[in-house]
């Protein structure tokens, strides 16, 4: 059995594997998923695996043949491109192409892997044996460390986020890609096949799979560039609810979270919107319509039990082709503040403070609109506590609770 496994048509057919499958996961991405430059550059990323895999297939089906060192040089060619391409879809993804010290780093890469298929293409050096060959053992070395940047870029941008999906997707790829560079190094290394071990090439079928599903399933590439963009939505100084189809809330902004209490998606409209049923009529209607919006007025229910009066205004996200794949709410917190003011005898101050709170913006928000230092917002809106005699937004919420609503009939 040992002996048979060893068989380089064995080999090849596994090659000939990843290879189709890495073809099958770019046309099926490019296909299902939005036409953005993301998912282009996947695509590009997974065609750069298959040629990877189409070396692997004729180092071992030409084993003894002059043409293995053709296949040779391609196969080191497709395994430093696959790793440079992954960068450029981790930039891609995050935005992270602002970034000086990134773009630095991409250079080097390039000028590492130019001076590196130099060595290949004119002398084939990289296709020395191991351990003998030094350009190949420093290449492989080279490629782990580098193939590295990749979710140190994605773990760098869902950290940063505050959006549910966007941190799951983050982990996702970290952890497939780290996983897979892991195994695929341990597989070439200790395999005994000189670092030409076919398996290796199937391990990132695994993180590509991994990544694939995270673009597809929580990554908002669909939403972007076109319909919404992310850096937006997360610095909207109002609530922003994400509905997918199901009536299914997938993400909320963290202003929503100030709004409605600590939650984690996905969480049902029922819990949050006290008038769903009659949202997802109007919704269901304007759906039928060339519309993309429409205004809701009801009342939103927080972690806490209080309900607060809101305007939601809804947009009906649509695909390349039309179709709708979710709903985006932007809300308006509604309160007749006039007498609660009088009531309390705030200050001017203390009342701009509560209209920003009302609205859900957070303490630095709130200085940034009132152009004053935050260690002053946070001042002003103790004193404002202290004046209601509460001590925090969720008692705040259950005060005004008590107020008329305005613009709630």
């Amino acid at each position: 059995m040992l002996r048979w496994i060893h068989q380089p048509m064995l080999y090849a057919i596994i090659s000939s594997f990843a290879c189709s499958a890495y073809i099958c996961l770019a046309i099926l991405i490019l296909v299902f998923g939005k036409n953005s430059p993301t998912q282009r550059i996947f695509a590009l990323f997974c065609a750069t695996l298959a040629l990877w895999s189409f070396g692997s297939i004729g180092q071992h089906l030409f084993k003894d043949s002059i043409w293995v060192s053709l296949f040779d040089r391609i196969y080191f060619t497709g395994s430093e491109l696959f790793i440079l391409t992954g960068i450029f879809f981790a930039l891609t993804l995050t935005e992270g192409w602002t970034s000086r010290v990134y773009r630095t780093i991409v250079l080097v890469i390039t000028a590492r892997m130019a001076l590196y298929q130099t060595a290949n293409w004119g002398w084939n050096l990289l296709a020395q044996d191991f351990p003998l060959g030094f350009w190949f053992v420093s290449h492989q070395l080279f490629c782990a460390l580098e193939s590295l940047l990749i979710p140190l870029i994605v773990y760098r941008w869902g950290r940063a986020s505050s959006l549910y999906r966007q941190k799951i997707q983050a982990n996702i790829i970290v952890i497939s890609t780290i996983s897979g560079t892991t195994i695929g190094v341990l597989v070439d290394f200790l395999s005994g096949t000189g670092g030409k071990n076919p398996i290796s090439c199937t391990i990132p079928l695994f993180w590509v799979g991994a990544i694939c599903f995270a673009i597809l399933r929580y990554g908002l590439m669909r939403f972007t560039p076109a319909q919404i963009h992310r850096e937006l939505v997360d610095r909207m100084n109002r609530p922003v609810f994400m509905i997918d189809r199901g009536w299914t809330i997938t993400d909320l902004n963290n202003n929503a979270k100030r709004l409605i209490g600590p939650s984690k998606p996905p969480i049902a409209m029922q819990q949050v919107f006290c008038d769903n049923e009659t949202i997802e009529k109007r919704a269901a209607a304007v759906m039928q319509t060339e519309t993309t919006e429409f205004s809701h007025t009801g009342f939103i229910r927080s972690t806490s039990g209080n309900l607060i009066p809101v305007v939601t205004n809804f947009s009906i996200i649509r695909d390349a082709w039309g179709g709708s794949i979710g709903i985006l709410g932007v809300c308006h917190p509604q309160f007749d503040l006039q007498d609660f003011i009088r009531r309390y005898s705030l200050s001017e101050r203390q009342t701009d403070i509560l209209r920003h709170i009302i609205s859900g913006n957070s303490q630095a928000q709130t200085a940034d609109v009132l152009c004053i230092s935050l260690a002053t917002v946070k001042t002003h809106t103790t004193g404002l506590y202290n004046r209601l005699g509460i001590s925090s937004r969720s008692e705040l919420y259950a005060l005004l609770q008590g107020e008329k609503p305005k613009d709630i009939s």
